[in-house]
């Protein structure tokens, strides 16, 4: 049953059970003004996609482009505790999609290279 339902929908879910029982938890309710941070986290979220799309290549550039994700999460991380510019919030979303990318690319790739490798062959 899980596998035709989107995930999501359990953070929509979540969201208006929290939006309507507290409001004032969320935002004001009435007025809401797009920010060059909502820009850049939207953005973000469509360069994740593209980086997930990468990680179903199961090649040397792919070990390559792991490594740099992960360098580039323990640079936001590091980044994020130490500078005071880092500490918003939307920073902070950013460098969960850095963490995203590196889960979901050694996933992914450990996923297609475990169905590209024949071990045994026919009987």
């Amino acid at each position: 049953m899980f596998n035709v339902v989107p995930l999501l929908s359990i953070v929509v879910v979540a969201y208006f059970g929290v939006a309507f029982s507290a409001p004032a938890a969320l935002t004001h309710p009435a007025l809401w003004m797009l920010t060059t941070g909502d820009l850049l986290v939207a953005a973000g979220l469509f360069v994740l996609y593209l980086e997930i799309l990468k990680s179903v290549r199961t090649s040397i550039a792919s070990v390559i482009d792991h490594g740099l994700s992960l360098a580039l999460f323990a640079l936001c991380l590091v980044l994020f505790i130490t500078l005071p510019q880092a500490g918003t919030g939307t920073f902070f979303l950013i460098m969960v999609m850095t963490l995203l990318d590196v889960i979901a690319g050694f996933t992914v790739t450990l996923a297609a290279s475990r169905r590209s490798v024949d071990i045994g062959g026919p009987l």
